[in-house]
């Protein structure tokens, strides 16, 4: 009965061994400094649920890694006034957060 004892410790000592390396391995391929990442979100229509996709995407942009400029853009795809008034108020709180057209988004890139 000792035996099996000794296979369950065995096992999970070499669960920990792999494990550990991983994370070596892991954080030695870590890339230094991440590239500069946005986030897009159109929006079109009456969206009642566009304070919610703004809020949670720029929560997605504060927890990324790196310390490159990181920008939330809202691309206006034909938005009622609701929605616009909603992107506008959040704008005011969210600083990295832009408004723009498509056309205004081409120039961008």
């Amino acid at each position: 009965m000792e035996w099996i004892g000794r296979i369950f410790l065995v096992f999970f000592l070499l669960i920990g061994v792999i494990s550990s390396c991983r994370m070596v391995v892991f954080w030695l391929l870590k890339p230094d400094d991440p590239l500069e990442r946005d986030i897009v979100v159109t929006l079109s229509g009456h969206m009642p649920q566009a304070e919610y996709l703004l809020r949670e995407a720029a929560e997605q942009i504060q927890w990324m890694p790196g310390k490159k400029a990181r920008r939330l853009i809202c691309v206006d795809g034909g938005m009622d006034e609701e929605t616009r008034e909603i992107c506008e108020y959040l704008k005011r709180e969210i600083p990295f957060l832009e408004i723009c057209t498509p056309g205004e988004l081409e120039g961008q890139f």
